[in-house]
């Protein structure tokens, strides 16, 4: 059993740090509701640890914080100085504030947002050096988050040398987690399959790779849930992920590897001062509809740096590169995506790789082509670069700063509207840079931005708003590679899981709504890969069928297709557990758009409650039918309250309902 908190809590607010509380021998912060509650104190090695409670019993036990700064000469070790805020550190000043917030997305789950926090800052000081390191938490009634900063107290650069930051979640209950992938020809890009639900403190598999992806999600032996992530993260530190083993239930930070991207870059994180280090936060909730609906990482994330956004347009795209490898090589090829997009109402279709092995007059004239059928084009480039071997081009372009920016000008003056990014392959520091510098050159020429090969989002769509999607998933794509697992099985249960783990955290390019045979056998219904569209979140929804394989659609179909946004006003989840079903209601507007899937074998019914949409009306239903193969549709009748819905096997549904009538 974890050990007993005290809770009684120090609801003190303050607007700075004033004297440190000697007595207190921990000092605590509760969320605006008092539901959650947070503890630090000193540790036994004589560092800092936190615990976190809920509804007064405990989520997490204590866990450790801290990190190792140095700062110094490289060259010379013995000049190079060391504060370790892991041990040995002395409490100073405390600050306690509220915070209050409003913003709107650009793209998501629900475009206008609130947080409201109460926060705790408590100072650390080194022994030995007298350097000095905040450790700052927010509570919100639905979640924890913290991170460590550094004032200024010198002109050098500092490093971090590790980062001792854990989550004691306990011995007992649930993880869905991804393997981080090992660096190869091709990763990291958080591609690896999620597992469908293991006990917590399992170990990575060796030949899997070398730690826990984040997010991961946890539910504990109460039935209480958790996500932990990260947000907020800058050019001053790495991606995280989590290490390879959590003995006893206890998860801890870690870095890129030295291998990843070739080898180049730093693993130790390098910046001046004053710094942040990246938001690592926890929903927590009893409910999972509060995981799968949570904006936390945006909530943490820096304001936009966009004074316009009118330019700023998220839609639907057709893709010709899963249907057909080679159609980026092909003018004629791409337009006939450009038809496709033209014929079904789609505002984008994307040009992918080796598009620049066509004749530049070639380009032109498919972008004046496109613009004549009011399409915008979307054009694929390499991130490398030293840090990958990927020889798709166009390459060594965005990894230069004057050639990209030399690049993006004649992307706008030829009125492309976005481009792709792919392959970068590391989460180190400098990495993290690059994508940092894209966001700002494409903002100022007026280009969408989609990153593929990637990361996972941390809250980066909120600060800079024409960001519309990251891949960082095994999605769709994987039908057409002859490869283990087979991705025909594996997506079955892992549609399910998505939508409470890599989607909850940003919009996710996954390439959904495929119908026509692939090498790998689809083993979902054509209904189930119809509502990937709406229980699939992405600023940019790059529809993955071809030009024939959604001529073979219905009339219904078509219109569903046609109509069906990528920003949504509000979600909230229906019903669903991970692995099992995901059932979403997303309202654009007046209208509702409600989808589910099942990611299990054996047909199912669920009730839904219905009590949202405030009065009875008619919907487009589209569903599974005694053929499989076929594209079954009409019009239902809802009521508000419980409704029941079916699913086949693998199967799923989609209702659109117009409240406006």
């Amino acid at each position: 059993m974890r050990s007993a908190l005290f809770l009684g809590c120090l609801l003190l607010f303050g607007t700075g740090l004033r004297a440190a509380e000697p007595a207190a021998p921990q000092w605590q912060v509760a969320s605006p509701s008092g539901n959650l509650v947070a503890t630090v104190r000193r540790s036994a090695d004589g560092g800092a640890e936190y615990a976190v409670a809920l509804n007064g019993r405990p989520v997490l036990d204590w866990s450790p914080l801290g990190l190792t700064l140095a700062w110094g000469d490289q060259s010379k070790p013995d000049a190079i100085q060391r504060a370790d805020f892991a041990s040995t550190v002395d409490f100073g000043a405390v600050a306690r504030h509220q915070i209050a917030d409003r913003y709107i997305m650009t793209t998501g789950k629900k475009r206008e947002n609130s947080y409201a926090a109460n926060a705790l800052t408590v100072e650390l000081r080194d022994v030995e050096t007298g350097r000095q390191l905040e450790l700052e938490f927010q509570l919100a009634d639905d979640g924890v988050a913290f991170r460590y900063k550094l004032p200024r107290q010198s002109l050098l650069y500092s490093w971090v040398e590790s980062e001792d930051t854990g989550f004691a979640l306990g011995p007992d209950g649930t993880h869905w987690g991804q393997a981080y992938d090992p660096s190869n020809a091709w990763q990291p890009a958080y591609e690896a399959p999620w597992n469908n639900g293991q006990p917590i403190g399992t170990a990575v598999p060796a030949q899997t790779g070398p730690g826990w992806t984040i997010p991961a999600l946890f539910r504990d032996e109460h039935g209480v849930w958790i996500l932990l992530h990260e947000s907020g993260l800058t050019r001053d530190y790495h991606a995280s992920h989590l290490a390879p083993e959590a003995p006893g239930g206890t998860y801890r930070i870690a870095g890129p590897l030295a291998s990843d991207g070739l080898g180049f870059g730093d693993v130790r994180p390098a910046m001046t001062t004053p710094a942040a280090l990246p938001w690592r936060f926890m929903v927590i909730s009893e409910r999972l509809a509060d995981i799968a609906e949570s904006n936390r990482v945006f909530d943490l994330a820096p304001p936009s740096t966009a004074a316009d956004t009118s330019w700023i347009k998220p839609g639907i795209s057709s893709w010709s590169w899963l249907t057909d490898h080679d159609s980026s090589k092909s003018a004629p090829k791409l337009k006939a995506f450009v038809d496709l997009a033209a014929e079904r109402g789609w505002p984008y279709s994307l040009v992918d790789a080796n598009w620049d092995r066509i004749y530049p007059n070639e380009i032109e004239q498919l972008i004046a082509y496109a613009d004549s059928k009011h399409v915008g084009l979307l054009f694929w480039y390499n991130s490398g670069g030293r840090h990958n071997a990927v020889t798709e081009g166009p390459r060594n372009v965005m990894d230069d700063r004057k050639l990209r920016r030399a690049a993006f000008a004649r992307l706008e003056q030829l009125g492309v509207k976005g481009v792709k990014i792919d392959f970068f392959q590391s989460d180190k520091q400098d990495r993290i840079a690059q994508y940092l510098e894209i966001l700002e050159d494409a903002a100022e020429f007026h280009l969408l931005v989609n990153f593929h090969g990637c990361t996972v989002p941390r809250g980066w769509q909120r600060t800079y708003p024409h960001l519309m999607a990251m891949e960082a998933v095994r999605g769709g794509e994987h039908y057409t590679f002859d490869s283990l697992p087979d991705f025909g099985q594996l997506s079955t249960t892992q549609n399910s899981v998505l939508p409470f783990t890599r989607n909850v955290i940003g919009s996710m390019d996954f390439t959904p709504v495929l119908f026509s045979k692939q090498a790998r056998t689809r083993l979902t219904t054509n209904a189930h890969e119809a509502a990937l569209g709406v229980v699939f979140e992405s600023g940019i929804q790059h529809m993955a069928d071809s030009p024939a394989g959604y001529a073979a659609t219905s009339a219904d179909y078509h219109r569903y297709l046609r109509d069906l946004p990528t920003v949504w006003d509000e979600t909230r989840l229906l019903a669903g557990y991970p692995g099992r079903e995901a059932v979403f209601a997303r309202r654009s507007g007046s209208r509702w758009y409600i989808a589910g899937i099942n990611g299990e074998g054996a047909a199912k019914t669920l009730a839904l409650d219905l009590a949202f949409l405030g009065k009875a009306g008619s919907a487009l239903e589209l569903k599974d039918g005694a053929v499989r193969d076929r594209f079954y549709s009409g019009q239902r009748r809802l009521v508000p309250g419980k409704t029941r819905v079916s699913m086949a096997a693998f199967g799923g549904f989609i209702w659109v309902v117009d409240t406006a009538r």
